[in-house]
C-alpha cells in the first residue's frame, strides 16, 4: 500500500499528486490511501462516497461506515498527524520524504516496503502517462457538475468553431514572486486577438475562468465573444478541459485541465517577456500535455509553489489499462501477455 499524508497546496497541486501515486500503484499493484485529498474528495464520483479516506481502487473499507463527518475528519487529522511526525514506523515501512524535486517512485521504493509512507509533494510516476486514462476516469466529476458543464458548453460549442479556454489567476499569484505572473486584461485581450488572428476563417469564442469575477471588467474585452465559467472550482476546471485550445497562468489548476481534457495549452512566461512571446506565438506552441503538469515551449515552469514540471517523460505506443477496471476493486500489474509498463 501507498499512503499519502500531505496537504499540499490546493486542488492543482493534490490532483497532480494522487494521479501520479495512481499512476505507481496502477502499475504495481499497489493500493494507495491518499489522506490529504479529504477537502475535494466530495467533487468526485470514485471519491465522494469516502472523502475522508480516498482509495484506489476505490472501495468499501470498515473504516467508511463511522458516523458524523466531525469525526471522521477528527479521526483523519489525528492519523495524517502520527503518520506525518511519528517516530514509531513498522520495520516493514518505508518513509518517502518527498521534499527533494522530482523523487521518483521507480528510483527509490524497496521491493520489500510493504508500506509506502509519502510524506512530501515532490513525488512522481513515470507511469503516469500510460495510465493516463485510468487517472481520468478516476477523477470523474459527480454528475451534477458535469450537467452544469454540459449546459455552459454545448451551446458555446454549436455556436464557434473554436472554444478557447481563458485562465486567469489572480488572488495569491499578486503577492507571489511580486507578481510575476500577473498580467494586465489588456495583455489577456492582446493573446486572446492573436488566437483569432491563428484561427483566420474559423469562428473563435473564448471561455474566461478566473479566481476572481472579472465580469465588471468585460469592457477590457471588448469586441471579443467572451464567457463567463460559474466560478464553481470544478466546474470551471472541467469548463476548461472541454475547450480546443487553452491559454493559461502557469498553475497546475490549468495544467489539470488541460491534461485531463487533452487540450493544448499554452503557458504564459513572466510578464516583462509576454510582449515578445504574444508576437512571435503560433498554434505549434500550444502543447499537448501528456501528463497532469507539463508546460509548453511558450510558458512559464518557474517552480512554482503551486506548480512544478515532473522530471520524467513517458514514451511508448499505446497506453496500458490496469488489469482490471476500477470498479473491479483491483488494479493488478498487467500480466506477460499484455502491454507493459516502461
Amino acid at each position: 500500500m501507498i499512503i499519502s499524508t500531505i496537504r499540499f497546496g490546493r486542488l492543482g497541486n493534490r490532483l497532480l499528486l494522487l494521479s501520479h501515486l495512481i499512476a505507481y500503484g496502477c502499475a504495481t499493484g499497489r493500493e494507495v490511501l491518499d489522506l490529504g485529498f479529504w477537502e475535494y474528495g466530495q467533487y468526485f464520483a470514485a471519491t465522494a462516497p469516502q472523502s475522508y479516506w480516498v482509495m484506489f481502487p476505490p472501495h468499501q473499507r470498515p473504516w467508511h461506515g463511522l458516523p458524523w463527518p466531525r469525526l471522521q475528519r477528527r479521526i483523519n487529522k489525528e492519523l495524517r498527524r502520527w503518520l506525518s511526525h511519528g517516530s514509531f514506523i513498522p520495520r516493514n515501512w518505508q518513509i518517502i520524504p518527498g521534499w527533494a524535486p522530482d523523487v521518483v517512485l521507480e528510483d527509490v521504493v524497496a521491493p520489500q516496503a510493504q508500506v509506502v509512507l509519502v510524506r512530501g509533494w515532490y513525488v512522481r510516476s513515470r507511469n503516469i502517462g500510460p495510465y493516463a486514462p485510468v487517472v481520468r476516469q478516476f477523477f470523474t466529476p459527480l454528475p451534477v457538475y458535469q450537467r452544469n458543464i454540459q449546459q455552459l458548453i454545448t451551446p458555446l460549442k454549436d455556436q464557434y468553431d473554436v472554444l478557447v479556454g481563458v485562465h486567469i489567476r489572480l488572488g495569491d499569484y499578486r503577492e507571489w514572486r511580486n507578481g510575476v505572473y500577473i498580467y494586465p486584461l489588456e495583455t489577456w485581450r492582446a493573446l486572446m486577438a492573436k488566437m483569432v488572428d491563428l484561427l483566420a476563417f474559423q469562428r473563435v469564442g473564448f471561455l474566461i475562468c478566473s479566481d476572481e469575477d472579472l465580469r465588471p471588467q468585460a469592457h477590457h474585452f471588448q469586441g471579443l465573444p467572451v464567457y463567463y465559467g460559474t466560478g464553481h472550482i470544478i466546474e470551471d476546471l472541467y469548463s476548461l478541459a472541454a475547450c480546443d485550445y487553452l491559454l493559461a497562468t502557469p498553475s497546475t489548476y490549468s495544467g489539470w485541465a488541460a491534461f485531463y481534457g487533452q487540450v493544448p495549452i499554452y503557458f504564459l512566461p513572466v510578464k516583462d517577456q509576454v510582449p515578445q512571446a504574444i508576437a512571435h506565438l503560433t498554434l505549434s506552441q500550444l502543447a499537448l500535455p501528456t501528463e497532469p503538469y507539463r508546460t509548453g515551449s511558450g510558458g512559464g515552469n518557474q517552480g512554482h509553489a503551486d506548480d512544478v514540471s515532473t522530471a520524467s517523460q513517458v514514451t511508448g505506443t499505446s497506453p496500458p489499462t490496469c488489469g482490471q477496471t476500477i470498479s473491479d476493486g483491483v488494479c493488478a500489474k498487467k500480466q506477460p501477455n499484455g502491454d507493459k509498463k516502461d
